[in-house]
């Protein structure tokens, strides 16, 4: 040991690491640089205006939902077809669920698949009809629609953009099948219709319908029930019940719309719809939903 006298003086500093060579590089690399300690700590982006409270941005929505609509086959869409007709204003309810989920890079923006089921009443009032390109005085028929309307179940797919935490629009299209439900019936017009005069029923009506002040009545026309009518015109002059009507078609539906928000309710929307239906039966309306937390 006395041999060594230097060693043995810093030895206890070259185990701690602590001779001042080495000490000096520790506090050097112990240091952060200026840059690194005045660097600010990274912001957290802030949430878009009008979004829905934090979670995970695609986790689905589920809700339930309820609408009434005022429905329209107006005349001017008729007129196409025909050159006497009823214009239809009648009405539609229906009831929806829907899973709905948020746009990953717009978290403003939902994306809805719905599953709807509705019931559309389709009974235009008793009437002459006579389609274009038929004669008057052959072919005219006083129709009547009993308890007829429609039975329809869609799947929609919606995408709906809010703009704030109250106003959004909507939009999109639906695909599903009605059920038809209910009678036509018909009964020949006299020959004395004309295309002057078959829109008025005083002068083109069913040779059946004998009271003037009151029109056709139900029981003038159930008494002359029989077999359909196969091509008599005025001579077979009963009322029959068309045939040709299908038990089920296909069902499309076009909207667009607004949406409004209750912030004080959170999860319950209002909804104010329009659009097209099998592209002919205008309808507007409103709704109802509320999406489950």
């Amino acid at each position: 040991m006395a041999r060594c006298p230097t060693i043995v003086a810093f030895a206890p500093m070259f185990l701690l690491g602590l001779s001042p060579a080495a000490r000096a590089q520790d506090e050097a690399a112990a240091t952060p640089p200026a840059e690194a300690q005045a660097q600010p700590a990274e912001e957290t982006p802030a949430a878009a205006e009008g979004a829905p409270p934090a979670g995970p941005v695609n986790a689905p929505q589920f809700g339930l939902g309820a609408r009434g609509r005022f429905i329209a086959l107006p005349g001017a869409f008729l007129g196409l077809f025909t050159k006497a007709h009823q214009s239809l204003y009648s009405y539609g309810v229906g009831l929806e669920g829907f899973r709905r989920k948020r746009d990953a890079e717009n978290p403003n923006r939902y994306w809805e698949l719905s599953l709807s089921v509705g019931y559309q009443n389709m009974s235009p009032p008793d009437g002459n009809w006579l389609g274009n390109g038929h004669a008057a005085n052959v072919d005219t028929d006083w129709v009547q629609f009993k308890n007829f309307g429609f039975w329809t179940i869609d799947f929609s797919f919606i995408q709906r953009q809010f703009f704030n935490d109250v106003f959004g629009i909507h939009y999109g299209a639906g695909l599903g099948l009605t059920i038809v439900q209910g009678d036509i019936l018909r009964t020949s017009s006299s020959s004395a219709c004309t295309d002057a005069n078959v829109g008025n029923p005083a002068l083109c009506r069913p040779r059946v319908c004998t009271s003037l002040a009151a029109g056709c009545t139900e029981a003038e026309l159930k008494s002359s029930e029989g077999p359909p009518d196969t091509g008599s015109g005025p001579g077979g002059d009963h009322r029959f019940r068309e045939g040709s009507v299908p038990g089920a078609i296909p069902a499309l539906t076009l909207l667009t719309g607004v949406d409004f928000r209750i912030p004080q309710a959170p999860g319950l929307e209002l909804r104010i719809d329009a659009g097209l239906f099998d592209f002919l039966v205008l309808f507007i309306g409103g709704g109802v939903a509320y999406i489950f937390p």
